[in-house]
């Protein structure tokens, strides 16, 4: 890696940052993620609708095949992005290339822990969320331990010693802004399809008239009944969140950059070798 074209300062951040600089991130490096995310995210959209309308399966599955696509996902985000930061070029190919056949001990370890935090989470909520927060950095900590001969790496218990309620706090601000950005890039593509395109895909589908029923509740049954079975309504559901699921990525790794920054003081040993080699050169 080359420390001395690191392309993201090393500066310690707020949630608020960490959220605007994945965004600023995924802008400049559109192509390559865009790439990764229909890797996963169109085969998984295609097998969701085809599910949901020939097998009347609901929402839940949806939720389900996000749940469990996103580690690879973002196994493949972490692959390019991690070593993007620090000077390597982050392309299609060269994400694959990189990951190699160790990445398929990253797949599995991610689906593994991922059927624990969904176990803890089903159990009652807290186990799951906090093995989450606990193993959320294990991609990164992978990805980035050729780093360990050139920057003081430590282990991941002492990393996150003191720091577990800080990064409950930060995931669940990305959490809630995933959540409200999901909401409202969802009703604009249905405004946009249906204004645009003349293909609505929620509200101009959901066609509902008072008079054909008995009082308000019934028409609210029928809308979420229509939200929670519809293949179209729940397949854009989950391209959403696939759509948006690489900005709250992101943003947890930019999170991890600032701790290794507070904790590891990645910026003064980085401005060390930094100056250490310019020394040599003269």
């Amino acid at each position: 890696m080359r420390f001395d074209q690191v392309a993201v300062p090393l500066a310690p951040r707020s949630t608020a940052n960490c959220l605007d600089l994945a965004v600023c991130f995924l802008r400049q490096y559109l192509r390559p993620i865009a790439a990764l995310w229909a890797t996963v995210a169109i085969p998984a959209c295609a097998v969701v609708y085809l599910l949901v309308d020939r097998y009347e399966f609901e929402l839940p599955l949806a939720a389900l095949v996000f749940f469990g696509m996103t580690s690879p996902l973002g196994v493949l985000l972490m692959t390019g992005a991690g070593p993007c930061v620090f000077g390597e070029p982050f392309t299609y190919r060269g994400t694959w290339a990189r990951l190699g056949w160790r990445g398929v001990g990253l797949l599995l370890r991610g689906i593994a822990l991922r059927v624990a935090v969904a176990l803890g989470l089903v159990l009652f909520i807290f186990p799951g969320w906090y093995l989450a927060v606990r193993t959320g950095f294990f991609v990164e900590q992978a990805v980035l331990s050729k780093m360990a001969r050139h920057l003081h790496d430590r282990r991941t218990d002492e990393l996150l010693q003191g720091e577990i309620g800080d990064l409950f706090v930060r995931s669940a601000g990305i959490g809630v802004f995933c959540g409200l950005l999901w909401s409202v890039l969802l009703l604009t593509s249905d405004f946009a399809s249906s204004h645009l395109l003349g293909l609505p895909i929620l509200l101009g589908r959901l066609k509902i008239d008072l008079s054909y029923f008995k009082n308000f509740w019934d028409a609210i049954g029928h809308a979420l009944q229509f939200l929670w079975s519809d293949p179209i309504v729940v397949t854009a559901a989950l391209a959403v969140a696939f759509l948006v699921y690489p900005i709250g990525r992101l943003a947890w790794f930019f999170c991890y950059i600032d701790v290794r920054v507070r904790r590891d003081c990645w910026d003064m040993e980085l401005s060390i070798m930094q100056e250490a080699e310019r020394l040599e050169a003269t």
